[in-house]
């Protein structure tokens, strides 16, 4: 490979990879947001900590990468407060039986198409 394409590669890795972890926050602020329903609706009992391990589950994280994914993304103020913001609009969706939560953006119902 020419050098002078390095940088070009070095460049397009590291788009695809930004791109990655913004995907992969929006599927952990589903995760944040199911698990906060399931604190609110079973608190710290017995039943709670299986709903919330099966969550956790369901999207292939255990408790500890869990943590460590939402410790990654504290650790830059600007991503935390989108990924809050994400996590919101999913539970307001959830609040608001007319709405539903399609990527980063809420519809309402009536306007999809059947």
């Amino acid at each position: 490979m020419p050098k002078f394409l390095l940088p070009l590669a070095f460049l397009a890795l590291c788009a695809c990879e930004e791109k990655s972890n913004t995907s992969n926050y929006d599927d952990l602020a589903l995760v944040y947001a199911e698990l906060r329903v399931a604190m609110q609706e079973y608190g710290e009992t017995t039943n709670g900590k299986v709903v919330r391990f099966q969550i956790l589950e369901k999207y292939g994280l255990s408790a500890d990468s869990f943590e460590i994914r939402t410790e990654e993304l504290k650790k830059d103020p600007e991503k935390w407060l989108i990924f809050q913001k994400n996590v919101i609009d999913i539970l307001d969706s959830i609040a608001r039986p007319d709405t539903i939560v399609k990527s980063d953006t809420i519809l309402k119902k009536d306007t999809i198409a059947k």
